[in-house]
């Protein structure tokens, strides 16, 4: 199906800045530096007085970290210790496109390339106020109808002191220019969906906003973790198959980053319905995947790369087994880490998907608002049980450390709930009462079933979607 079109241009509203306030704003500041005896270009001189930070979306990414849903905020969780399943990456860091790329039949207009090249030079150049909003968005304008191919031309005509002044002006940029994180998304957008794996390896290495950061995924205690994450991963393409026998709740398992509110979220609608998933996701002709999620209800497109962040060459993150791919070799299913990474570059980096609401999670996937309550008020056996019939999902968010725990919590290995931690609601047996949990760390982790009256003592709050409208 096609995907969703969103446009932030409408938000920029720089013109009457760019083209009132500048002029004045830049004679006195011009006029300032050249008393002192500054010959630095204004323009560079003020750009990191002047950079506009942006916040990021999510609630969590602060010093402190856990690796598990915190439902009060004071908790810190555990993650359980993973042995390395010695998988091996089949593509090494020299390859030029990537593995699931369809073969090319792009061919190169190189007129079209001199012009636009010309053009986004001219853009760049910027003269005496610098480079403005308008120019950044004359730069994007002569991409706009250039094929794969020939996106990949114009960047390999390009120094790499240009790239860098490129980005140096989308991120800081003078007065009145500059863009913000959704407006560079947009330039992302277009280069990512077509160009090579060797272009984008090589813009990957001038901005972070092509593979995500996860210099900071855990906080300081990974920080000063010489084998943590943090410190010992990087990005590869692995062996792969997008999806592998189906769309299942049990392909995803929380890997060594605090994301256990999303991946709850993800298994609960998968549940409900694997298609919201087979939806979400296209495969592009150069081999990476644009995945639609949702912000505030609004359908936003976030493309990835196959590149995902590994340790000893097994995904870090969420985590997987190798298994056996349609063409015989031992690989992974990569739609769980494709959805996963998307987030992450929708929100900034890594980090800032740590610790958040498993009825946020049901809302970036579905774009349906989700319901929240204590589970004294929650839904009854039947009501959950007509409404995961009717396609809806459920989460939860358990107890805090500081609760007094009913014996439901313990060993998470012995079929014990955890702290601070987010699960969602397989099944409900509306006859004897029951309701079945999952935790989200993977099939190692056997679901639990409560009684009702267990259930509601259990968690601190329920969240539910329909899913679809």
């Amino acid at each position: 199906m096609p995907q969703p079109t969103w446009d932030v241009r409408s938000e920029r509203g720089a013109a009457t800045l760019e083209h009132l306030g500048v002029v004045v704003v830049a004679v006195l500041l011009v006029g300032a530096l050249l008393a002192t005896g500054f010959t630095t270009r204004v323009g560079v001189q003020l750009a990191c007085e002047l950079r506009s930070i942006v916040t990021q979306a999510g609630t969590c990414g602060g010093d402190e970290v856990p690796t598990t849903y915190d439902a009060d905020g004071d908790g810190v969780g555990t993650q359980p210790t993973r042995i390395d399943d010695g998988g091996t990456s089949e593509s090494g860091g020299d390859a030029t496109t990537y593995d699931d790329a369809l073969p090319s039949t792009e061919t190169v207009d190189q007129d079209a390339v001199d012009d636009a090249l010309d053009d986004i030079r001219d853009a760049l150049d910027g003269g005496f106020f610098g480079v403005r909003g308008g120019d950044l968005d004359d730069a994007m304008d002569a991409l706009d109808g250039l094929n794969g191919a020939e996106i990949d031309t114009l960047i390999r005509s390009m120094s790499d002191d240009e790239l860098r002044h490129w980005i140096n002006e989308l991120e800081d940029g003078w007065i009145g220019g500059g863009w913000d994180r959704e407006q560079r998304r947009e330039l992302w957008e277009l280069i990512v969906g077509k160009a090579s794996k060797a272009t984008l390896d090589r813009l990957s290495g001038l901005t972070d906003e092509i593979q995500p950061s996860f210099d900071d995924v855990g906080g300081d205690g990974a920080r000063d973790d010489p084998e943590s994450v943090a410190n010992t991963a990087e990005y590869d393409e692995v062996n792969h198959q997008l999806v592998v026998g189906g769309i299942r709740p049990m392909d995803i398992a929380q890997g060594a980053i605090g994301d256990c509110w999303y991946m709850a979220s993800l298994m609960a609608v998968v549940q409900a319905d694997p298609s919201v998933i087979e939806d979400a996701i296209t495969r592009n002709a150069n081999g990476t995947y644009t995945v639609r999620l949702y912000d505030d209800g609004e359908p936003v497109d976030i493309t990835v790369t196959p590149d995902m962040v590994v340790r000893e060459d097994n995904p870090a993150f969420s985590y997987q087994s190798p298994q056996k791919l349609a063409d015989g070799s031992q690989g992974y299913e990569l739609w769980p880490l494709v959805m996963e990474k998307a987030l992450a570059l929708l929100w900034g980096d890594y980090a800032a998907i740590e610790g958040d609401s498993p009825g946020l999670g049901l809302e970036v996937v579905t774009g349906e608002s989700s319901t929240s309550s204590s589970l004294d008020d929650a839904p009854s056996v039947s009501e959950l049980d007509s409404l995961l019939d009717g396609g809806g999902a459920v989460t939860l968010a358990s107890l805090g450390e500081g609760d007094d725990l009913p014996d439901t919590y313990g060993n998470a290995s012995g079929g014990g709930l955890v702290t601070g931690h987010a699960y969602y609601v397989k099944s409900v047996n509306a006859t004897k009462g029951t309701v079945t949990v999952v935790n989200p760390w993977g099939s190692d982790y056997a679901p639990i079933t409560l009684s009702y009256a267990e259930f509601q003592d259990s968690f601190s709050t329920i969240y539910t979607n329909g899913v679809r409208p």
